[in-house]
């Protein structure tokens, strides 16, 4: 309905027509098409409408003006339903507000659909971030709606629904809310979910994970963070015995330093699922377990994965050893400066949240990057939601400028900066400069390892990527296959690292 709805609302309309003007020449259109539709399909077939409760936007359809078009075009009886959104997708804010993610509270739109339903005697469905169950099972029978679409809660678990039947509520996968699937479709992409790589796969990898007709294993994951649970996880699945080993007392990896910044908090649910489903499958897990080669040798494995992330890069530029990295800020570490200079350089959400949490601390900030705009990487509706906090937050932005160098300036820091197409300089002084160029690969752990190995740590990479496992033997003494993934191989996001984990796991 955008082409209808741009007839209804004042600021996409400026006819002068009978295609404008007053509300019965604005709903014109719409009701010209509907009439036609029936014409074709007859009244013994489904017809609804998409529509907004309210555009949320200056100058835009008010809930009032949303709720008479609602009441119109069901009175008109060509119509059997109408589903409801919230926003208007015009721009970022728009298609961030319309699309939520994290940035705002789950089922958020709820009031929307109750005043369409509260106006109208036809079914009102509501499909905008109702990710759980109960949430929908109140909607309906409060009255607030008659029928609500899940479609990200599901694309995260499509057996969601069978899972709830047979009782195993604590296995679903949830819905965190980072839109990494909208944001692909508005690309143009695949639907992808940021922790579940079977969906839109299944033809290669099944939602449910095979498990082996050969001899079960030992398999040595070292590494908790998203790449890591999921090979724990896959592997057991899959039939083998694992153990996995984590330097931390907790299990992570780095979505935890990402759940502490502000909206970001629900992305903590895509560990805690993880976390859940080791002890659900007796995984045998060690946390404060720093381990070496030693140590991961002692344990007599057949396979190792090292899912050993990376470390924070904070970019290259002289006098690099004094700028603080973004898990510094964000894990607490470092004492945020009042005046802090954020580099960055990776163009995803890790520079921009942590810009929000120093923001919102009190500090002054100002981003500085080399691309045409910050957040290069994001798609439209998380780039809408980080846009959103930035400007409310008043974090200065500027863009086209590399960070050349730092150098102490008395108790503070002189950040020297120039144009990317000029060369002009300029410097900024600051009490704290925050650099985020993605991480390094940590790896030593596989190097140190892969004298060792069977395969000294070599593996078919065209193969894995069509969903095949195959390893050579390099070396006839060696008593283990070696496998690295996720940031130990490079800086990517959390999706690739479990699709690292799962690609090699479910063929073990």
């Amino acid at each position: 309905t955008t082409l209808i709805e741009q007839f209804w609302s004042p600021i996409t309309n400026s006819r002068e027509d009978q295609y404008g003007g007053s509300f019965e020449n604005r709903v014109r259109f719409g009701r010209e098409i509907l009439e036609a539709i029936r014409a074709e399909v007859g009244h013994d077939y489904v017809v609804g409408i998409r529509m907004p409760g309210d555009e949320k936007l200056e100058g835009g359809l008010t809930k009032a003006d949303c709720v008479e078009i609602a009441r119109y075009y069901a009175d008109t009886g060509l119509i059997d339903f109408i589903s409801v959104v919230g926003g208007h997708a015009t721009d970022y804010k728009g298609g961030a507000t319309i699309w939520p993610t994290m940035w705002l509270p789950s089922a958020g739109h709820l009031p929307l659909a109750d005043a369409v339903k509260k106006a109208v005697k036809v079914a009102v469905f509501h499909a905008s971030r109702i990710t759980d169950a109960a949430t929908a099972v109140h909607a309906v029978r409060e009255g607030i709606l008659d029928m609500v679409g899940m479609t990200r809660a599901f694309i995260a678990d499509p057996e969601h629904i069978r899972k709830l039947e047979s009782g195993r509520d604590a296995e679903i996968r949830p819905c965190v809310g980072t839109g990494y699937c909208v944001d692909r479709v508005l690309k143009g992409q695949d639907a992808l979910c940021a922790h579940n790589v079977a969906t839109s796969r299944e033809t290669t990898i099944p939602q449910v994970v095979p498990t082996t007709k050969g001899q079960a294993k030992h398999v040595v994951v070292v590494g908790g963070g998203p790449g890591g649970l999921e090979a724990a996880r896959s592997a057991t699945l899959r039939g083998h015995r694992v153990t996995l080993l984590e330097a931390a007392s907790e299990l992570g990896g780095q979505v935890i330093l990402a759940s502490r910044a502000t909206w970001r908090r629900e992305i903590i649910g895509i560990t805690r699922f993880l976390s859940s489903e080791m002890a659900r499958l007796g995984v045998d897990v060690r946390l404060s377990s720093y381990a070496d080669a030693d140590d991961v040798l002692a344990l007599k494995p057949d396979i190792v994965i090292t899912a050993t992330g990376g470390t924070p890069n904070v970019g290259f530029f002289g006098g690099r050893e004094l700028a603080t990295s973004t898990w510094d800020i964000l894990s607490g570490q470092a004492t945020p400066g009042r005046e802090v200079l954020v580099l960055d350089e990776s163009g995803g959400p890790v520079s921009l949240s942590t810009a929000e949490v120093l923001a919102k601390g009190g500090a002054k900030v100002e981003i500085v990057t080399p691309d045409r705009a910050v957040g290069m990487e994001l798609s439209d509706i998380n780039l809408g939601a980080h846009m959103n906090e930035l400007h409310a937050l008043g974090v200065a932005i500027t863009s086209d400028t590399k960070l050349v160098s730092v150098a102490r300036s008395g108790n503070r820091l002189e950040a020297t900066l120039a144009s990317m197409y000029s060369g002009k300089r300029q410097t900024r002084t600051v009490d704290q400069v925050v650099g985020d160029c993605g991480t390094l690969a940590n790896d030593e752990l596989y190097e140190a390892l892969k004298p060792a190995s069977r395969n000294r740590g070599e593996y078919d990479l065209r193969a894995i990527s069509e969903l095949r496992l195959s390893v050579p033997e390099r070396n006839a003494t060696g008593t283990f296959d070696l496998f690295k993934i996720g940031d130990a191989w490079a800086s990517r996001n959390i999706h690739a690292a479990m699709l690292d984990a799962r690609r090699i796991c479910q063929n073990l």
